[in-house]
């Protein structure tokens, strides 16, 4: 007796389409999953076998084999073990299906429990992207991961409790639907709820933080202990546009991989702010693992990664983070297969000038006791490589009594994201038939074609390159910075004071000697 069920598995954040096969034989009793299933597969037979038993039905004593094809392709998750469970019942002939029902058109995606409850799994959106493509009509999944589910509009999903209600639907068509159409529209916010209008003074900095959001660039704060350098990157993601529909989906499928998305929500709409602490592995923020899964920077996918007291965290997992930066992905190898996880996010750092704090800094009774070789090997933490990734350094300084305490209510958040609007509206005309959507994103054909000088910055830029010595990479990223600037202005040209002042972001410090360049 032989029954055939279709089947999804995850690599990476894609589903890919499998074949689940059972044969059931005659000899003595026997049950074995083939196809490269994990221990949680393997472990299925065991709650298959409980939950039809107490379903009410007699399990098969007879030579059970379930393949999972294609057998070259390793299988995880427990997402297996409701259309195992109903594969043997039709196999064994112990229900039968009703005419009007296709079952090579239904997917079968849950975890049974002992009792033959059906438990939610992780990974349900990208499935039913996958399904809607391989021609799946109906989708039965645990209540709690209906909310998911149904991101998905042209599937017909149906939400059950138990393995018994499965049954009693494919025999009879009969579906008491768990009343959940409500939350259909329900979504995940991901950003912080504070405002820059709570930050005082520290305009030059707000300045910045409004060009590296409205080109998406990488960001450096340095500054003093509690000068405002958290707080300022806190309050990012509030000045940064919503996520389109396609970007929510590339979003929300990362969470349902990673299952971090809550039951009792559908979509993540805003964009994503991580900030891991310093102590992080390479693996915790590149991802991986023996079984792999996403790391911060693809959690920070469409979205903002901060990383405090930038040198601080491990050198070794820093580094790791620079061909991900370029790439805007993230692959990662196995023995029997390789995954790939996109990250393209907004890099925000920030760190103290010094080991204690005040290199630099012009705070009464608060000078630095570091020596010149202490702050050279605290600075040297960062390599130059990490540090040339990123398009933007600004210095924050300390605030003094005054300007905290004056009253006067600085720039909000709704008003800088007016002018961060303005100019991704630019972006958007501009790079309409390109497939990006931002300044950052540009390719150095790209950077050639859109980034033009006049002769006037052309000679600017070249005397400030030979000057300070960057690099091609530092070239690109100052010709798109400019490019947000001139954005921001409201202007189709790059100008020479666009040009004058992304090259000011580009010198960390600030104090240095420019050579009569200003």
């Amino acid at each position: 007796m032989y029954a055939q069920l279709k089947g999804f598995t995850i690599l990476g954040i894609e589903g890919y389409p499998l074949l689940i096969e059972i044969d059931i034989a005659s000899g003595l009793p026997y049950f074995q999953i083939v196809g490269l299933p994990d221990s949680a597969i393997r472990e299925a037979k065991d709650r298959v076998r409980s939950a039809i038993s107490n379903s009410g039905f007699k399990f098969p004593l007879n030579r059970i084999t379930i393949n999972l094809a294609p057998a070259n392709l390793k299988k995880e998750g427990t997402s297996f073990d409701l259309a195992i469970g109903i594969g043997l019942l039709l196999a064994s002939q112990l229900i039968k299906v009703q005419p009007s029902l296709d079952i090579s058109k239904i997917l079968f995606i849950a975890e049974l429990s002992l009792d033959g409850t059906l438990q939610p799994v992780t990974g349900i959106l990208p499935v039913m992207i996958a399904a809607l493509n391989c021609g799946i009509e109906k989708v039965i999944v645990a209540k709690e991961n209906y909310r998911e589910a149904v991101i998905i509009k042209e599937l017909d999903i149906l939400d059950f409790d138990n393995l018994r209600n499965v049954i009693k639907y494919l025999e009879s068509g009969e579906h008491a639907n768990i009343d959940n159409k409500a939350a259909e529209g329900e979504i995940i916010e991901l950003q912080p709820k504070d405002d820059f209008i709570d930050v005082k003074g520290q305009q030059q900095a707000k300045r910045v933080i409004e060009i590296a959001a409205a080109g998406m660039h990488n960001l450096l704060l340095v500054g003093p202990p509690g000068s405002g350098k958290s707080m300022l990157a806190k309050r990012i993601p509030t000045i940064t546009p919503d996520l389109s529909f396609a970007e929510q989906l590339e979003v929300t499928k990362i969470y349902s991989v990673a299952g971090l998305l809550k039951h009792k929500a559908s979509l993540i709409k805003s964009r994503p702010f991580r900030s891991p602490h310093h102590t992080i592995s390479t693996i915790g923020l590149i991802g991986g693992g023996s079984i792999p899964r996403p790391g911060e920077i693809s959690l920070a996918h469409r979205g903002i990664l901060f990383l405090d007291e930038l040198p601080e965290f491990n050198r070794l997992v820093l580094e790791g983070l620079r061909q991900p930066i370029e790439d805007g992905e993230v692959h990662i190898s196995r023995a029997r297969a390789a995954y790939q996880y996109p990250s393209k996010f907004m890099l925000v750092g920030a760190m103290n000038p010094c080991k204690c704090g005040f290199y630099g800094t012009d705070i009464p009774n608060r000078g630095c006791i570091c020596t010149l070789p202490e702050v050279m090997r605290y600075r040297n933490r960062l390599s130059g490589p990490l540090i040339d990734r990123f398009d933007l350094h600004i210095e924050i300084p300390w605030t003094d009594f005054e300007k905290i305490r004056d009253g006067k209510a600085g720039r909000s958040s709704a008003q800088m994201k007016e002018t961060v609007f303005r100019a991704i509206n630019m972006q958007l005309k501009r790079f309409e038939d390109s497939g990006i959507t931002f300044n950052s994103e540009m390719t150095p054909k790209l950077v050639k074609s859109v980034c033009k000088l006049d002769s006037e910055s052309e000679l600017l830029l070249k005397k400030t390159f030979n000057h300070y010595g960057f690099s091609g990479r530092s070239l690109d990223r100052i010709l798109k910075v400019s490019r947000t600037i001139a954005d921001i202005e409201n202007s189709e040209q790059i100008k020479p004071e666009h040009l004058a002042e992304a090259l000011n972001y580009r010198v960390l410090d600030s104090k240095k000697d420019t050579g009569g360049l200003e």
